[in-house]
């Protein structure tokens, strides 16, 4: 049997943003706050004025309702700001709070996962602040809009671009702090590439990265400070050890960020990091193969994020952990339960992002309801579900975009249709999906996703009699085994 892929719900790694507001732990007491000044600066200015602190107010409330998970909310909020920062300073005025607002609803868009738009507005952040700063200048500014162009292609998983921008940032900002010095915003580049060089396939690139980022991070805020940076170095170099397949390593990771985050926010409290944490040690004790152990923390991970966003509010991050429940139920051998719960993370999926847009989660959902199909043996249901996924891919990266996702689900149909006993549709997909890989990773790349094609490949050709072709995929395949 040819090999699927399934596109699981990733982990939830911790990037590091850049935009302007209150970083700090954010609870809904702090909207209530910054509502309130709002209100008392309108009724200190007068309702209808454009003034600069209230436009800070709106640009402060919409950092806050992105941190409790309403971009809507905040997109609003960062739009009104906008617009009267372009009414006080000008509409072509090259102004940092005009370039502030253009970044956070870049950052805003980009939690929304309308990657096309977070780059629009992260590119027009760059432009304003390079005009007002200088082209050529070293600026915390010009480099944060930077790093916010690298995380939101690696979002958009164009890895190579993300890592040029995060070298970019990496380097302005040694410039301007200094090449050894212990500085945030560079353990912050340090972070940013580890993540890209982890997607891009390099782990052990992505833990020398995470492994400086953590170091400068102590050196920071002290060796054993309970931190959000800190945190967020544990929690990655967490997900890379996993990658590697050391997951006892992984987990002793994910259980020092649980810690430190509690530490953080509260024991008691439920936080969205929190509940990442106890997410992420279920993605390694499912790798670990305990998938009992795996349910328990998947479910007091989605009890926490109900409890943040409320028992029945369709979230992404709610979504996410019903889809990985899923997988753990499948290896469990609970089929019921396992469509079930995939069924209820698609229905959330298009709740989120309206019922026929094209987008990455939707089609995930659509990819792995697919997988379920596969596995028990529905071949033409599991392609009428790969041909779904595949589709709204093509409309969210583009027809001729060589992109993982895309590739995974042309393996994915590849392998249905070998199994349906078509084993030229199945070759066809193959190759493309093998192209596609290459594309991507590079020609001489040793990524599991080429592997995966080439022994796929060898087996339709052995399927259609042709030994000869077999074998040359077959030893390709050993060549990177």
């Amino acid at each position: 049997m040819e090999r699927p892929q399934h596109i699981r719900t990733l982990p939830c790694h911790l990037t590091t943003w850049d935009c302007l507001g209150m970083i700090s732990a954010i609870t809904r007491k702090q909207s209530t706050t910054h509502e309130l000044s709002l209100l008392m600066r309108k009724t200190i200015y007068g309702e209808k004025t454009a003034h600069p602190d209230i436009a800070a107010s709106l640009n402060n409330l919409g950092v806050t309702w992105m941190n409790l998970g309403d971009h809507k909310k905040a997109i609003r909020c960062h739009e009104q700001s906008l617009s009267m920062r372009k009414t006080i300073f000008g509409d072509q005025t090259a102004h940092p709070d005009i370039a502030a607002s253009f970044s956070n609803l870049g950052v805003t868009w980009m939690n929304f996962e309308d990657h096309k738009k977070a780059i629009g507005y992260h590119e027009q952040s760059l432009s304003m602040r390079k005009a007002f700063y200088g082209e050529h200048a070293a600026h915390p500014d010009i480099a944060a809009s930077l790093n916010n162009l690298g995380v939101t292609w690696m979002n958009f998983e164009d890895h190579k671009k993300a890592i040029r921008y995060h070298e970019q940032s990496l380097s302005m900002r040694k410039t301007i702090y200094g090449e050894q010095t212990a500085h945030p915003d560079i353990a912050a580049s340090l972070n940013n590439l580890g993540l890209s060089w982890r997607y891009q396939g390099d782990h052990k690139k992505a833990i020398g990265y995470h492994e400086q980022s953590l170091s400068m991070n102590k050196a920071f805020y002290g060796e054993h400070a309970d931190h959000p940076d800190i945190a967020t170095s544990l929690n990655n170099l967490g997900l890379s050890w996993g990658y590697l397949g050391d997951h006892n390593k992984a987990i002793r990771y994910h259980e020092q960020t649980l810690s430190m985050m509690k530490a953080i926010h509260g024991k008691q409290t439920a936080h969205p990091e929190i509940a990442k944490s106890l997410g992420n040690l279920g993605w390694s004790w499912y790798d670990l193969g305990d998938h009992k152990k795996a349910i328990s923390y998947y479910e007091q991970s989605l009890s926490m994020m109900k409890t943040i966003y409320g028992e029945n509010t369709a979230h992404p991050d709610i979504a996410k952990a019903v889809n990985n429940l899923a997988w753990s139920w499948y290896d469990l051998g609970d089929h019921k339960k396992t469509i079930c719960y995939y069924e209820q993370s698609l229905s959330m999926r298009k709740t989120i992002y309206r019922k026929y847009t094209a987008h990455p989660d939707i089609a995930a959902s659509l990819n792995n309801l697919g997988s379920f199909w596969f596995a028990i043996g529905d071949l033409n249901k599991a392609i009428l579900y790969f041909e779904q996924s595949l589709l709204m891919m093509k409309v969210i990266y583009g027809e001729n975009t060589a992109h993982p996702d895309i590739a995974a689900s042309l393996n994915n149909l590849g392998s249905s249709w070998g199994d349906l006993g078509d084993h030229k549709k199945a070759i066809s997909c193959f190759e493309q999906s093998l192209s596609m890989n290459r594309v991507i990773y590079g020609e001489t790349s040793t990524h599991p996703d080429i592997s995966t094609a080439l022994d796929n490949l060898h087996y339709a050709w052995a399927k259609m009699g042709d030994d000869k072709r077999a074998m040359e995929y077959k030893q390709h395949f050993q060549e990177l085994s």
